[in-house]
């Protein structure tokens, strides 16, 4: 029974997972087409925001909203991981900042780093102790780089500006990593293993990255595929470069359900079920 209430919970949080892409692809339209009008663009923007802290305490109640165990070793692995997730923060700004490159493959290595926070976080006893925690991280990491996202989208609207890198890293780099994270967070606040908040985290990033937001953004908004992808040169993973021909629609599908299937894997813990069979 636990292991079909499991499964259950993956595709709750799949279904969640796509809801979040559906808005990240009404945000990205509201952010390259000024006509949608201001309203409509703040109404994208703030849902989104708000799932920021939403989502976090659903997911405590996902995983069961029960008190995880902690091992001995568990504040050593702590303060590993956030070394290595300052480490991880460098390889965006390296590559993006002083390269002035997509960071290519290097993401998944980024991702992976990542994902060590939620998977090491120590639960808060109580409760309330871990709503507070939520709500300081979402206030101190979501708003900020929301209203730098808002103030990106306005040089585009208003300040004829026409390279979009700083929307590109304050949107993508910097406002829907860390939407996992602590969405991946509020999941280990509720109880959840190491491995499964890794999961979490793991798994809606690359749903995040994995081209359905690009297909989305036309056939929500009405828009036929453009055919061929020129500006997939400037994605994470530089897929003009990945094809070695600017990407077709048919070459942007088949990116989209490797990196979905690796994503689902992940987000049903396949791997873990990989690693039992091999021990036993």
């Amino acid at each position: 029974m636990s292991e079909t209430k499991s499964w259950i919970k993956n595709f709750i949080v799949l279904a969640i997972f796509i809801g979040v892409i559906i808005l990240t692809a009404e945000v990205d339209w509201a952010a390259e087409h000024p006509e949608v009008g201001i309203m409509m663009r703040f109404v994208w923007l703030i849902s989104l925001l708000s799932l920021g802290l939403i989502l976090p305490i659903v997911f405590i109640y996902l995983a069961g909203n029960r008190e995880s165990e902690r091992g001995k070793s568990d504040k050593k692995w702590l303060i590993i991981a956030i070394v290595l997730f300052l480490i991880a923060n460098g390889i965006p700004i390296i590559f993006y900042i002083v390269l002035g490159t997509s960071q290519g493959f290097l993401l998944y290595l980024q991702l992976v780093l990542f994902g060590l926070i939620p998977a090491f976080i120590l639960q808060p006893k109580s409760m309330r102790n871990r709503l507070i925690v939520l709500l300081v991280l979402y206030l101190v990491i979501i708003v900020p780089i929301g209203i730098l996202v808002n103030f990106a989208i306005d040089a585009l609207w208003y300040g004829g500006v026409t390279d979009k890198t700083m929307y590109y890293l304050s949107f993508w780099g910097l406002l829907m990593t860390f939407f996992y994270l602590i969405v991946a967070i509020g999941w280990k606040f509720g109880g959840g293993s190491k491995r499964q908040s890794w999961n979490i985290f793991v798994s809606g990033t690359l749903l995040q990255y994995s081209t359905l937001e690009d297909f989305l953004y036309f056939l929500l908004n009405g828009q036929p595929l453009p055919g061929t992808w020129p500006w997939m040169s400037n994605f994470v993973i530089n897929l003009e470069a990945l094809f070695g021909r600017i990407p077709t629609d048919l070459d942007l599908l088949i990116f989209f359900l490797v990196v979905s299937a690796i994503a689902i894997f992940i987000l049903f813990d396949g791997h873990g079920y990989i690693w039992k069979k091999i021990k036993s």
